[in-house]
């Protein structure tokens, strides 16, 4: 944003340097990303007369000119203008002035004018054109100024261009500094001085103006708040010299007083307005609506915009005639006949503004500051400011009183600040009345105060203020962010082995060794997606687009879009990996607090496809739940973790079926599974899709960082096989937990190499076959101890599970 020096000391009376206004904004968060001198763009540039106009003796278009600059002697000065004439006041440039623009040239570079011979006659400055000024466009004659000019005066003085612009870079989350008013506030904090407040003073004539003019607010959700003045009598012309100077600086277009008043207030107050046409306003009233069944409306810059239905609108009684908060109507604007005008103050909310604005591709100075958030408490305020200017300058009588819609008065929050915990934030060792002075120094109100804690309501005018982290900024802000010590040690300790960060890489190091490729999405989702998990869902208040109305609660639905893109280009044999959050509401937990929500870290696995890669010497095989239960439990060893059981069990409301829960030292990790198959055609997958979610953070807490190695085994092992039939409902896990209770610690491992189920197994059995591996770590065993422990193996699993050994 633009802003004027000499505005901002008019007032804030302040007499920094530019420089010093410059560095000092920026540390309190205001950064200047530059300032102009315009005054500079006129060094060696005059006021001068023309004295003596002759042609020149070789050229029909020239001609010879004595001017008088104020020095004591005139200049000869060749000049091609046609309107040049004797007496005339002008701009001239001396010689070693830039030229700001080149008309000779094709880009209108700048240039340094020097002596020259034009035609054989010496030429010691130049006439200027407003074209070569860079003050407007007209290109043909010179600029010709008016009669009071001083001779020899600076001509940035006469011009009036004596002021100097910063360019602020305003963050999204002040717009209280869309204004001089806000930025003197800034001022006067950091100098410890009170901003002189504009007059808002109106002299008020009869009748009232409820008698003129009617306000109807039917969709207060949108429009909290509706001021409106009316104003008769009303002259529009040009607006005062002063006036179009004060524009012009900060980059506005000077238009009709009317315009440039309720443009200046804005500048000044950071409020937009809108002034309407009384007289064109069908039975003279405004009804602010969404605009329902209204299709199209034609706004100020002649475009038709089309509308959505929830769309606010500012109406008359026939229809609509402004955009709220964004532009105004062709059918309600000021023209030259206007009269009568009702000014327009309000309140939009923010959301509203910024949907309308963004459906219909426009982007206004009204609607970048509502956009954000205005002072609720300001319309009245600002409305007065432009009633008075507009009487001051044009004569026109104000009517009397407000008309003011404000059905529920907007109240800032009451926020408690904590001295300990702000301490703790920033590094600071402020006292409670430290930190209340730092806030009143803002315009806040501290309604309480013991030394350990604050409750502080911000301005109204501080839209951004509603936590307690918005307040301790502030107080870091006025204290000095130079003043706030580094007290940051650091140490390096070579004694001991330093483990990975977290779980989260030895995951991703596993899994990317294993041949996985990671995916990466964003936890937002549309809202139909986030269903398929049956939970509820945590929507967002102003999402970007549907496709991220809620927060995921699961990462499945995530991996199963990976899986249709990758289908849909050709890639089917897949293997993929994602870590990321969840999040989840608590039992009972209060939506309206962060503390009723569960934030969780999750990882989750996709497989689809062939089991191993296409080759010459093996035919391709599609991958099971047995390779997924296989992938786990190799992850799962990488983590030393061998207290893990997999469950079966019936989950008709998950997305898989088969459903197997993972179980990690008696804690729920999980579940593994293949995705049902209205499921998949709900993403247009063809084939299984197989998918595997596990908490990171029961993996953490169980994971075994310490690894514990041992020499090599010194003895053989021995080797036998034992078939066991056993009844069909019999679980695979219960037979091979009974085998090892009853081996005893000289088992080595235990593997099931084969399951039958068929005639030869007996009705209602099936057949498990296992490979025992023995071994001593101080002996070589001999075959009757194996043969005492294989009948105990046997004895044992047939009384557990009424298991039988097979021949």
């Amino acid at each position: 944003m633009k802003i004027s020096y000499a505005w901002l000391k008019e007032l804030t009376a302040v007499n920094w340097s530019p420089e010093r206004f410059t560095e000092d904004l920026t540390m309190v968060g205001l950064e200047v990303e530059s300032h102009q001198d315009l005054a500079q763009a006129f060094d060696g540039f005059v006021v001068g007369v023309v004295r003596e106009r002759e042609k020149h003796p070789n050229a029909d278009r020239l001609s010879v000119c004595k001017v008088d600059v104020g020095r004591g002697d005139t200049l000869q000065i060749v000049c091609g203008a046609p309107n040049v004439a004797e007496g005339q006041k002008v701009a001239v440039a001396l010689v070693g002035a830039t030229v700001p623009h080149n008309q000779h040239d094709p880009e209108g570079k700048p240039f340094v004018l020097t002596r020259a011979k034009v035609r054989g006659v010496e030429s010691h400055g130049m006439i200027c054109s407003s074209s070569e000024l860079g003050l407007g466009k007209d290109a043909e004659g010179i600029l010709v100024l008016d009669r009071s000019a001083r001779v020899g005066q600076s001509l940035a003085k006469h011009l009036r261009r004596t002021d100097v612009v910063f360019d602020v870079g305003i963050t999204p989350n002040r717009p209280d500094c869309l204004s001089h008013v806000g930025v003197a506030r800034e001022v006067a904090m950091l100098a410890g001085t009170r901003i002189k407040v504009p007059s808002a003073k109106v002299r008020e004539v009869s009748p009232p103006a409820s008698t003129l003019a009617k306000v109807i607010v039917r969709d207060s959700d949108l429009c909290p708040r509706y001021s409106g003045r009316v104003i008769t009598g009303v002259t529009v012309g040009p607006s005062p010299q002063w006036l179009q100077d004060r524009l012009s600086v900060v980059g506005v277009r000077p238009i009709n007083v009317i315009v440039d008043v309720t443009n200046y207030v804005m500048l000044e107050l950071g409020h937009p307005l809108h002034a309407f046409d009384l007289d064109t306003l069908n039975d003279r009233k405004i009804v602010v609506r969404r605009a329902g069944t209204d299709a199209e409306f034609t706004t100020l810059d002649g475009k038709v915009r089309r509308l959505d239905k929830d769309m606010l609108m500012i109406c008359d009684g026939r229809g609509p005639v402004a955009l709220a908060g964004i532009m105004g109507g062709a059918n309600s604007e000021i023209s030259g006949s206007t009269t009568r005008i009702l000014l327009e103050s309000a309140y939009f909310l923010p959301s509203s503004v910024r949907r309308t604005a963004r459906a219909l591709g426009m982007s206004t100075e009204a609607s970048y500051r509502f956009e954000r958030g205005m002072d609720p408490e300001g319309t009245v305020n600002a409305l007065n400011r432009a009633a008075g200017l507009i009487a001051e300058l044009t004569g026109a009588r104000v009517q009397g009183g407000v008309i003011d819609v404000y059905p529920k008065k907007l109240r800032p929050p009451a926020i408690p600040v904590r001295v300990l915990h702000t301490n703790k934030v920033l590094g600071t060792d402020l006292g409670a009345a430290d930190m209340a002075r730092f806030l009143r120094k803002i315009g806040a109100q501290v309604k309480k105060r013991t030394q350990k804690r604050l409750t502080v309501v911000p301005p109204t005018y501080r839209v951004d203020l509603t936590s307690e982290i918005d307040m301790i900024e502030e107080v870091a802000r006025v204290f000095g962010y130079n003043n706030i010590e580094t007290r940051t040690k650091a140490g390096i300790d070579f004694s001991t082995t330093q483990g990975k960060d977290s779980v989260v890489n030895e995951l991703r190091a596993s899994l990317t060794g294993a041949g996985f490729q990671e995916i990466l999405s964003i936890s937002l989702q549309q809202e139909q997606l986030g269903a398929l998990e049956g939970k509820p869902a945590i929507r967002v208040l102003n999402p970007v687009s549907t496709e991220m109305q809620v927060l995921r609660t699961g990462m499945i639905p995530g991996a199963l879009e990976a899986v249709r893109f990758n289908h849909r280009h050709g890639n089917t044999d897949l293997r993929l990996f994602e870590i990321g959050t969840v999040f989840n509401l608590k039992a009972a937990g209060d939506i309206e607090s962060l503390d009723g929500y569960i934030e969780e870290v999750r990882l989750v696995l996709a497989f689809t496809g062939k089991r191993l890669p296409v080759a010459f010497d093996r035919k391709p095989q599609e991958g099971d739940l047995f390779d997924v239960k296989g992938e786990i439990e190799a992850l799962l060893r990488g983590l030393c973790l061998d207290k893990y059981r997999f469950i079966s069990y019936d989950a008709r409301n998950t997305l898989t079926e088969p459903t197997v829960a993972v179980e990690i030292n008696g804690t729920y990790a999980g579940r593994f599974g293949k995705v049902k198959k209205e499921v998949t055609d709900k993403f247009d997958i063809e084939g299984a899709v197989y998918v595997c979610e596990l908490s990171a953070g029961v993996l953490e807490s169980a994971w075994v960082r310490e690894r514990k190695y041992r020499a090599l085994p010194r003895f053989p092992s021995v080797k036998r096989d034992l078939a066991f039939t056993v009844d069909r409902f019999i679980r695979q896990e219960d037979v091979a937990s009974a085998v090892r209770t009853s081996a005893g610690p000289l088992l080595e491992s235990l593997m099931l190499f084969d399951m039958y189920e068929g005639s030869q197994a007996g009705s209602g059995r099936k057949s498990l076959a296992y490979a025992l591996t023995f071994r001593a770590e101080d002996h070589t065993l001999t075959d009757q101890e194996v043969d005492a422990l294989i009948r105990n193996v046997v004895d044992h699993t047939r009384s557990a599970c009424n298991a039988e050994l097979r021949a």
